[in-house]
């Protein structure tokens, strides 16, 4: 626990930024062709790293109750 939150909850802000972020770096590749897909594949990559991290932390919070 950071700051007396558990560690599920930060990953699931980290997965939405880096959502944001992918997001953001996709418009910006499809609509304004900026050469950025490799900065958006990088950021995808991770969005999917921390969403797997965020479920395990959040069943094991949710289902067995135990507080990393």
């Amino acid at each position: 626990m950071i700051y007396n939150i558990p560690l599920a909850i930060w990953f699931g802000m980290l997965t939405f930024v880096c959502l944001f972020i992918t997001a953001s770096l996709g418009i910006a590749v499809h609509f304004f062709h900026k050469n950025v897909f490799n900065y958006h594949k990088v950021f995808a990559l991770l969005t999917v790293t921390f969403a797997l991290v965020h479920l395990v932390l959040g069943v094991m919070l949710w289902f067995f109750g135990i507080v990393i």
